[in-house]
């Protein structure tokens, strides 16, 4: 296979490369307990698989997320490190929205701008994080979780990524977690 052979770049191993590169992610973002569907994305993006329908894309993208976050939960939840009542209020608002939020039809154009955006807002969050040096813990309130929840399935559904890189940054900020 050859790989943007118009740019005067020769890629013979694409495949490789590609797959070697969804390992690498899949590695790093289970290891914090993530799916790593914006990271398959990205990857995803700059190989030729990259001018596949967004929709391809996302249903791609959905099943290495659903594998990778499954395995991730079990091991997590073996090692006692869930918290049902932190997770519950999100997943009940979330699964339904990110539903709706995939069903919608948007411009392609729409698509990569949107998870251009997403993808930059990831990478930003990730390295501003400041580590609290407090540890103050705040009682999640579960009408506001609900609202979080139902918003970040609706982007996750449209964009096509798992939620936590949403997720995540919000349960740190608000101190949930």
């Amino acid at each position: 296979m050859i790989l943007w052979q118009g740019a005067g770049i020769y890629l013979q191993y694409e495949l490789y490369l590609l797959f070697a590169g969804l390992v690498i992610i899949a590695t790093l973002y289970s290891s914090v307990g993530h799916g790593g569907a914006s990271g398959y994305l990205a990857i995803l993006s700059l190989t030729s698989y990259g001018i596949m329908n967004y929709v391809w894309l996302k249903q791609h993208v959905w099943v290495m997320n659903l594998v990778v976050a499954s395995i991730a939960f079990y091991h997590y939840n073996r090692a006692g490190y869930h918290n049902p009542k932190l997770t519950i209020p999100f997943i009940i608002t979330s699964i339904p929205m990110a539903f709706i939020g995939g069903m919608l039809k948007i411009n392609p154009d729409v698509y990569d701008l949107l998870l251009s955006l997403t993808l930059l807002w990831a990478a930003y969050k990730v390295l501003r994080y400041e580590d609290r040096v407090d540890n103050l813990m705040i009682k999640l309130r579960i009408r506001e979780a609900y609202l979080w929840g139902a918003g970040i399935g609706f982007a996750s559904g449209i964009i096509g990524v798992g939620g936590g890189i949403f997720l995540s940054p919000i349960i740190l900020l608000k101190r949930w977690g």
